[in-house]
């Protein structure tokens, strides 16, 4: 039996059913994870952990270890200095690994329910406890685990002085690892070449020594280890040690699965919940209790402004840690309108709750991102300082600058985006959430006003954004942000302000963040249904059929370029599905639309999809995803390292092959193999799209239009 509890001097407190993972094990050792929802402001907390046998040692590294019984079966963990405050309903999780000649497997426990401390150590006066059944056995050699024992030989032993040659049978590439060395005498010191020191038990009888940046990566054949120490007892003649290497680079946490209830050739709704998890993946702050990323914890708690202003929240957006507003309020509004127009979608994949959790993440930065009617934050991070950093964004260091616009200078693209997510975000809230769909409003309707009289574009004041996100135009933002301010309010002067800019905007050939053109004539023939509009939207799919300027690739993707093949295509998807449920040419747009969606999903010959389908990517390029599990260090050299990424990035859609379907699944190959929040927002909604028509009954393959690659060029 494991009893777990957490302390705190405070009113008693309930929790609900917890589970105690053991994530890996070997012989004498293993890791596992507690985690509590928080329902009781805490200003710091200890943490009592009673194991059934003795545990020699443990390891943690969210946590201080304050003390332990005599036997081992009692351990008090103090909470650390970042992590002493918590708030109702976040959720506080520690690892540990623990050592010892038995390792504990845990499974669902009980009900929770209230008792008292065991009297060996004593507690505050105020705590809660709940108790985790489990079954106990001894640990057969490393079968299933990701230990890998090895074998040890004592090379010299003089004056106290040793040599001990480790040797481990490495069967597969490993990046990030630590080796657990245990002796039977006491060790006053050690060192190796390929690892660092990190700690030794009270006795000095176990040490752990993790890989160094230049060894982090191990190839398959027997790795040696040379280790130098010196004993307590320097006049000891004999020594016994043996030892355990660890791989930390593998996760065996999945993405999980959910059945293919739509009966399409394709499992939408695991696409949804997928999708959705990839941008919990992205998520940047302090993380919800609702968090189900395990490897992903608080990051940029300091995010400021110049003034001080709270800017914490929001999306990463990409491989990286830096965070722009423009596209962090176009994703919004793209996701935000696929729950508008096809809610029957997520409520048939059961998704609905976790996706008004996803856009109400980015829409409650964005509220703090308007700190003021005539200041919009634009960015958070330099993208040439995040570049150099190659590492988890929970221990970032670097400096993380943040950028405006106002009165003095324009921004009237990334204003208008921030009232178009605030309008639609108001129009999925005001139902659920009034108070909350008021408040998007009321700012929808003031970073309008700031959009209107600040006519010009955010990177022409911002040279950071430049490299990044540098938008050409915003008389088509301005089109945009005002039709969704219609559909909010259903008043005349924002139709009236649309009309104005909606026809002198450049012509483009895509709908991305920076050209948002062809959604607003999508809306206004929503509206209008004049003839005007849908020759302008006919015009767009005249270039992407078969038979029009757009490159076709061999395998039937619409190829504009690279990166973020997939992306142009996906969103160009999107808006032959949003013109066809206007009634613009529904048959074969939402062929076209298929046939492009399901290239990414299998019809190319795999999944370009990660966690998601046959073969899919494996090595995308993600920082955070990509880091092998602490105590293991993060760094370029985990770039190039190859192999799949340790963590799943689970719904992530990566940038797309070449125009000759080529495509290389690299951690290193950016222009195939990367993410953003900009890829999966209209792959997300046109996958939305496609299951609403499974229930409507009008999907190609319902109608016997299924045929891909689509041939026939556009009506």
């Amino acid at each position: 039996m494991l009893t777990l509890i957490l302390l705190a001097a405070l009113p008693l407190m309930s929790l609900g059913n917890v589970v105690v993972p053991v994530s890996n094990h070997w012989s004498g050792g293993f890791q596992g994870k507690a985690c509590f929802t928080i329902d009781s402001e805490l200003t710091s907390w200890h943490m009592h952990l009673i194991f059934d046998q003795p545990i020699q040692s443990l390891d943690v590294w969210t946590a201080d270890v304050e003390t332990s019984t005599d036997d081992k079966t009692e351990w008090i963990l103090d909470s650390k200095t970042w992590n002493a405050v918590e708030h109702v309903g976040q959720e506080l999780c520690v690892d540990f690994m623990g050592h010892g000649e038995r390792f504990l497997l845990c499974c669902w426990g009980p009900r929770v329910h209230l008792n008292s401390f065991s009297p060996t150590l004593q507690p505050p006066a105020c705590h809660l406890s709940f108790t985790i059944s489990c079954s106990s056995y001894l640990l057969a050699p490393t079968s299933g685990g990701n230990g890998i024992e090895g074998t040890t030989r004592t090379a010299s032993i003089t004056d106290g002085r040793f040599e001990e040659w480790l040797t481990f049978q490495i069967d597969k590439p490993i990046t990030g690892w630590i080796v657990r060395l245990t002796c039977e005498e006491s060790v006053d010191s050690l060192s190796a070449s390929e690892a660092d020191t990190k700690g030794h038990d009270s006795d000095k009888t176990q040490w752990q020594l993790v890989a160094n940046d230049a060894h982090m990566t191990l190839q398959p054949g027997p790795f040696e280890m040379k280790v130098d120490g010196s004993l307590v007892d320097s006049s000891a003649s004999d020594l016994q040690c043996s030892a355990v290497l660890i791989d930390l680079g593998v996760d065996k946490n999945d993405c999980g699965e959910v059945p293919n209830t739509g009966g399409s050739k394709y499992n939408y709704d695991e696409l949804l919940m997928k999708s959705i998890m990839f941008y919990e993946a992205q998520r940047s702050g302090k993380l919800p209790a609702t968090n189900r990323i395990p490897w992903r914890g608080d990051s940029g708690l300091q995010d400021r402004g110049t003034g001080g202003e709270d800017l914490t929240g929001g999306w990463y957006d990409g491989g990286g840690y830096v965070k722009f507003t423009l596209p962090t309020a176009w994703s919004t509004v793209i996701l935000t309108w696929g729950l508008l127009e096809f809610r029957d979608a997520y409520e048939a994949a059961g998704q609905v709750e976790w996706m008004y959790d996803c856009i109400k993440w980015p829409l409650d930065y964005l509220l703090k991102c308007h700190s003021s009617d005539n200041v919009v934050w634009v960015q958070v991070g330099d993208g040439m300082i995040d570049q150099a950093h190659w590492g988890r964004p929970e221990d970032m260091a670097m400096s993380r600058p943040s950028f405006k616009v106002d009165s003095i200078g324009g921004g009237a693209d990334v204003a208008m985006e921030m009232a178009a997510a605030f309008a639609s975000g108001y129009l999925a809230f005001r139902e659920r959430d009034a108070e909350y769909a008021e408040t998007l409003l009321h700012h929808a309707q003031t970073v309008y006003d700031y959009g209107i009289k600040h006519p010009g574009v955010s990177s022409q004041w911002i040279i950071e954004s430049q490299g990044y996100y540098n938008s050409w135009d915003y008389n088509d933002d301005i089109c945009w942000g005002s039709l969704w301010m219609y559909k909010a309010t259903n008043k005349n002067k924002y139709m009236t302000e649309a009309l104005k800019y909606c026809h002198i905007t450049p012509y483009a050939w895509e709908m991305d963040w920076n050209h948002v053109f062809l959604g607003s004539q999508i809306l206004l023939y929503q509206v209008t249904k004049q003839e005007t509009y849908k020759k302008s939207v006919e015009a767009y799919f005249q270039h992407w059929f078969p038979n029009g300027t757009i490159l076709i690739t061999p395998k039937g993707l619409g190829y504009k370029e690279i990166p973020g093949s997939l992306r142009y295509a996906a969103n160009m998807a999107l808006a032959a599905l949003m013109a066809a449920e206007a009634g613009i040419h529904p048959d074969e747009y939402r062929h076209w639309a298929m046939c492009q969606i399901h290239y990414s999903l299998g019809d190319a010959g795999h999944s370009y999809v990660v966690g998601f389908g046959e073969n899919p990517p494996v090595s995308p390029h993600h920082r955070s995803s990509s880091c092998p599990s602490p105590p293991a260090s993060c760094t370029p050299s985990v770039l190039h390292a190859h192999g799949p990424n340790p963590h799943v990035l689970c719904g992530a859609l990566v940038g797309g092959p070449d125009g000759r379907d080529g495509y290389k699944d690299d951690r290193e190959e950016y222009y195939y193999n990367d993410i953003a929040i900009v890829y999966n927002a209209g792959f997300q909604t046109a996958v939305a799209a496609l299951r609403s028509l499974l229930l409507r009954h009008l999907h190609p393959e319902q109608t016997g239009q299924s045929t891909c690659p689509y041939t026939s060029p556009a009506p």
